[in-house]
């Protein structure tokens, strides 16, 4: 009989509480839900009630130091991923934490020696193990539908990952205004979005992401080793560090690295870039990939990754659940759009059309007018987020129980992938800013 994982949470937000504890709880022939921490007493109170935890605190190191806690769910912002991970895997225990799992080489280094530490005294079999979560990677709609599509397209002449969306909803308005921490170090901004001198950068008022500033400049500081980091580059940072990191992970799954970054932009809180591609057809293929991406005051979703060939066009939407939402509200979607051909096309555009125009209307040169072409074939196919999620955490039992789990692809090797791409675009912006002085820098 196959083990039962007993979790801790670190961390029980809008988005943990919609998304992740709703999946873990359905699961519960894998996961006990035994220790839930947040610095908000009435979430804890909420979630405990609505799916049965047995125990609730407010220290991050009742968690870690559980004697009844064999994996430790890392959902705290980015700046607390390596801290926290470390701390686990030193006491023994596996850790998912969210993507980012590092920006730094040196702290995936680190994390990695945690590991080897951890194995001395670990309770799990075979030793603590990291994954990394990213559901987009897991959904049923990229996994079985969407890569396939793609793959069946001769050839890719372009590329598009957009992902604009509505603001993050802060925990507590009231506790913002006032400048007030949630009892776990983060600043509440109303606009998330300091220059690291306490004043805003800008007039949109934009809740971007909830950060400790002090501890988030000095990471940043760690990881690329500078001292005097730019107000662009501490927010791009911020940005990766939440939902750019899911978008990049997902392009580089599909699409693999990049021959060359071609130009970044940060006018925060948006963001571009530019990526040439080979695809892996025998006479080698270059298309380009245009990446936009950012946070407005208008609450929606715009967010997709689409690849189009001569023929087929083919798109993957993803609507992932909002703070306060359920997690079955978010929806990926699949659609296909084909070139459908009439029988008498080729005859229309030959001038020969036997009698039976397409739709009365050829020109004397035997070539269609506009409202002769035919019209796109479009196939849906949707998947729910509640089915990337149980999906990524049924791959994540297997990779920590078994070992032997090939579904579980977000790895410390994937991460260090995911690492590279990261750091591909950081050059390439820091050359761009050596080089030409634009508004960008």
């Amino acid at each position: 009989m196959s083990p039962i994982l007993r979790l801790g949470i670190l961390g029980a937000t809008d988005t943990v509480e919609s998304t992740h504890l709703p999946a873990l709880h359905a699961l519960s022939t894998q996961f006990e839900l035994t220790i839930l921490h947040d610095a908000s007493s009435e979430a804890l109170q909420r979630c405990q009630k609505r799916f049965n935890i047995k125990e609730t605190t407010t220290s991050a190191a009742d968690v870690l130091n559980h004697p009844q806690v064999d994996l430790v769910l890392n959902l705290l912002p980015f700046e607390y991923h390596e801290q926290h991970t470390i701390a686990a895997l030193e006491a023994g225990k596996h850790v998912m934490v969210e993507i980012p799992l590092s920006l730094g080489i040196d702290g995936l280094r680190r994390i990695r020696a945690a590991t080897k530490k951890g194995s001395v005294n670990s309770t799990v079999e075979g030793g603590p193990k990291v994954f990394v979560g990213c559901a987009r990677r897991y959904a049923p709609c990229f996994t079985d539908i969407f890569k396939k599509e793609v793959a069946s397209i001769d050839r890719i002449y372009y590329a598009r990952c957009r992902n604009i969306a509505g603001p993050l909803q802060l925990p507590d308005q009231k506790a913002a205004k006032k400048g007030d921490s949630n009892g776990t170090g983060f600043n509440l901004s109303l606009n998330g979005n300091t220059n690291g001198k306490n004043n805003t950068n800008g007039s949109l008022t934009v809740p971007n992401t909830i950060i400790n500033t002090t501890k988030f400049h000095t990471l940043l500081a760690d990881i690329f080793n500078v001292d005097d980091l730019t107000a662009e580059r501490v927010a791009f940072c911020r940005f990766l560090g939440t939902r750019g990191a899911h978008d990049l992970s997902l392009m580089r799954e599909l699409f693999g690295f990049p021959d060359a970054v071609a130009s970044i932009s940060i006018t925060d809180p948006f963001y571009s870039g530019i990526f040439h591609y080979t695809d892996n057809a025998e006479d080698g293929n270059t298309f380009t990939m245009l990446y936009e991406a950012g946070v407005d005051a208008v609450p929606r979703c715009d967010s997709h990754l689409t690849v189009y060939g001569s023929g087929k066009t083919v798109s993957l939407e993803y609507n992932f659940p909002c703070p306060g939402a359920t997690c079955g509200e978010g929806v990926m979607s699949v659609v296909v759009e084909e070139a459908e051909k009439p029988e008498n096309i080729e005859a229309a555009v030959n001038g020969n059309t036997n009698g039976h125009s397409l739709d009365g209307n050829v020109n004397g040169d035997g070539v269609c007018n506009s409202l002769s072409w035919p019209r796109a074939k479009r196939t849906v196919y949707t998947s729910t987020a509640a089915d990337a999620y149980e999906k990524q955490f049924r791959a994540m039992y297997s990779y920590f129980v078994s070992g032997d789990a090939p579904d579980a692809k977000t790895t410390t090797e994937d991460a260090l992938d995911d690492l590279k791409l990261v750091h591909m675009i950081f050059e390439h912006y820091d050359r761009q800013c050596g080089t030409i002085r634009t508004p960008l820098g």
